[in-house]
């Protein structure tokens, strides 16, 4: 009998051993379901672009740029923008690691001027003169188009929210028919023929515009004008309103009826009595059409170019020839529009659009007994007989080293050199001292600073979102660079010791 009782207490013990045991297994078991799927559940916040408050994160990649979208909620945009850049080059590391923060900059600088945006509150740290800009009614996407030798770099600008299209040439050298045209185009500054990679920014069918960039670019205002203009039909009282507000660069001239393609010209290039210019390579409003593109692609292949500047040279002899990008770009842009499609783009102010912030005033060296401080834009009258241009006259143009910032549509660091190499705007010695005077004049030091300063308070701004998006995972920069910080915020530890944005 007693050894029957002490058998069932043994058993009655394994019992209970069991039941523990399995009560522990299955709390082990909810514990790690209940934390699988609070882990899937962050995961899904990261990625959804609603989360955070309208606010995405960044990306889990190792570089987390991605700038916050605070959408403004019960509103539907007008239309998405399409926003394109090209990588066409990617040999210099500086400049590989400054395009990564200016495309950052450059998106962050198109979210605050879309419909997406809310302004921070009251007591931000925000100084840019264009902090209260109003809000757009347009939404944006990003695109970059990516040459096939620098796609290498693409994932970078994806991690950005940059759809990537990676392209060839459209135009090959052996392609070109025309003997001048095919021996030199690779000479042509920057890229040569890679260059008209950019066209492919006619191919963004799915939007009603697309706006190309280059990289070193800041949107200050918001850009719905034009996207009135091109969207709307000429009588709709929003493209009536905007065409009295947009500045033009020849304001007494008629609209065209329907528009095409917004653009400025390179005039800080030109010569006074050069009567074509091309345009400035680094904006671009259109229209996308395939049928465009093709169009540009024949003439381009024809190659019917002829050497030299002036009159009698460049695309179909008709002085498109010898400016900076005249083979490239900024010619095939200028005579596609002037030429081929004429009355159908409006060019705009260069002080106020992709304003370079450079002297427009002709300073020499050549020709200074007819033409010494005139405008160098080509004048638009002319002397009694109706066909002699009234040089005389051609002095009154606006100074754009001193055009306001706070009236400045988009800045483009050119002249004012690239924020992100840590230069105080000092003009060059040139390597001809005839030069030296009109390179004394390029441009207004202090006014380029301050419009440094401007993409230096983007990118504050832009870190200072990416980290409350982020939830704290990124951590905005310390700035404690402490060369020249009433410009460079801190960014800059020396000239050309640049600080990048904080990696994870």
């Amino acid at each position: 009998i007693s050894l029957r009782g002490g058998r069932g207490k043994k058993a009655h013990r394994k019992r209970i051993l069991r039941i523990l045991l399995v009560t522990i297994i299955i709390t082990a078991i909810c514990f790690y379901v209940l934390s699988f799927c609070r882990f899937l559940l962050h995961s899904s916040s990261l990625t959804n672009t609603e989360s955070h408050n309208g606010v995405p994160p960044p990306p889990k990649e190792s570089y987390q740029h991605q700038p916050p979208l605070r959408v403004t909620t019960g509103q539907q945009p007008a239309a998405v923008i399409a926003h394109a850049v090209s990588l066409i080059k990617c040999t210099k590391g500086s400049s590989v690691e400054g395009f990564l923060d200016a495309a950052a900059v450059l998106r962050h600088s198109i979210h605050k001027n879309s419909i997406h945006y809310k302004p921070p509150a009251s007591n931000s740290t925000t100084k840019s003169s264009t902090a209260a800009s109003p809000t757009s009614r347009y939404s944006y996407k990003m695109y970059g188009i990516v040459h096939t030798s620098c796609e290498d770099h693409a994932r970078v600008l994806e991690q950005l929210g940059y759809e990537i299209l990676v392209r060839d040439h459209p135009v090959k050298k052996e392609d070109i028919r025309g003997e001048w045209l095919r021996n030199h185009i690779e000479s042509e500054n920057c890229c040569g023929s890679a260059e008209f990679i950019k066209l492919y920014a006619y191919h963004l069918t799915d939007h009603p515009v697309v706006v190309h960039w280059d990289m070193d670019v800041a949107i200050l205002k918001p850009l719905d004008d034009m996207y009135d203009i091109m969207i709307h039909p000429p009588e709709h009282p929003l493209n009536v309103a905007a065409r009295k507000k947009i500045e033009r660069q020849h304001p007494g001239e008629p609209w065209p009826e329907t528009v095409d393609a917004f653009l400025t010209r390179d005039i800080t290039s030109a010569h006074p009595w050069e009567s074509k210019t091309g345009v400035q390579g680094g904006f671009l409003v259109a229209r996308p059409d395939t049928a465009v593109f093709d169009a540009y692609i024949n003439f381009i292949k024809e190659g019917n170019y002829k050497g030299g500047r002036g009159d009698g040279t460049g695309w179909a002899g008709l002085g498109y020839g010898g400016f900076q990008g005249a083979m490239a770009y900024q010619g095939v842009v200028a005579y596609y529009y002037d030429q081929l499609r004429p009355n159908t783009a409006v060019e705009l102010n260069v002080c106020r659009w992709n304003q370079v912030a450079a002297d427009v005033i002709f300073r020499g060296p050549q020709r200074m007994d007819e033409h010494n401080l005139q405008c160098r834009e080509h004048p638009r009258t002319t002397l009694a007989d109706g066909k002699t241009p009234d040089y005389a006259s051609n002095t009154q143009c606006e100074d754009c080293r001193n055009t306001p910032i706070a009236s400045v549509r988009t800045a483009h660091y050119t002249a004012c050199k690239k924020p992100w190499e840590c230069q105080i705007a000092h003009p060059r010695v040139p390597r001809d001292k005839r030069q030296s005077h009109r390179l004394q004049n390029l441009v207004n030091v202090t006014y380029c600073m301050d419009l440094i300063r401007e993409w230096f308070e983007l990118r504050k701004e832009f870190e200072l979102a990416l980290e409350v998006a982020s939830e704290g995972q990124t951590r905005s920069s310390e700035r404690t660079g402490g060369y020249e910080d009433q410009y460079f915020l801190g960014s800059c530890r020396k000239a050309g010791k640049y600080i990048p944005i904080e990696p994870l």
